[in-house]
């Protein structure tokens, strides 16, 4: 099969399983992603820095503690806006913030005033570049392969925080059992890989650091 049909394949997959979550299996799950994405972000970024996060929603990892932890540990929390041609611009985060549905994707997003990439990557008025990248994800595999929804959105922010000479910490949120052998996520040109994989169970180093963190 070709690239896209593979990823089709495994993006199906991931997500027939997750359907089958009761609502009690995802309200465990966010406290414990929520203690282990502050645990992620304190060892990897400097206190009180900038970092991007999200908003899973259904049967998605849920990230809404993980958003209130980060926040009240002192991180300054960037969401993402879907904008034209695929890019993401964000909106800075805090508590009782109102969301609205995308104009471009079928997401939440917070309403507030948008920073475009570049901005949040270098640096804007009252605000320092972003330190960190927390972000979504269907599957990882041991060699870092990110499989998102197909959009293609963060994977065009992380060439563009390379193409500007910038080398960000990331990490993916999943459930531990997306978390898959080394060359089991297909890839092309496009895709970036992640550092590592914040899920229920733990931190996992991908890319030779697999490393499990209670």
């Amino acid at each position: 099969m070709e690239t896209a049909e593979l990823k089709s394949s495994l993006r199906a997959r991931i997500w027939s399983a997750r359907r089958t979550l009761a609502p009690t299996d995802v309200a465990a799950a966010a406290p414990l992603i929520a203690a282990h994405g502050l645990a992620w972000a304190r060892r990897t970024l400097p206190a009180g820095s900038v970092v991007t996060a999200y908003l899973g929603v259904g049967v998605e990892p849920p990230t809404a503690d993980l958003l209130g932890s980060l926040h009240a540990d002192g991180f300054r929390v960037m969401l993402p806006i879907c904008l034209p041609a695929r890019q993401l611009g964000w909106v800075e985060w805090h508590p009782g913030i109102e969301f609205a549905r995308s104009r471009y994707a079928p997401v939440q997003e917070p309403v507030g005033t948008v920073a475009a990439a570049d901005e949040v990557l270098t640096g804007g008025p009252g605000r320092p570049p972003v330190s960190g990248i927390l972000l979504p994800a269907t599957a990882l595999d041991a060699d870092g392969r990110r499989l998102g929804q197909g959009g293609g959105y963060y994977d065009r922010f992380l060439a563009l925080a390379a193409a500007l000479g910038t080398r960000l910490p990331t990490a993916a949120v999943v459930y531990y059992g997306e978390v898959l052998a080394s060359g089991a996520v297909p890839a092309d040109a496009l895709d970036r890989r992640v550092d590592a994989a914040v899920t229920p169970g733990g931190i996992i180093g991908l890319g030779g650091a697999g490393a499990r963190t209670e």
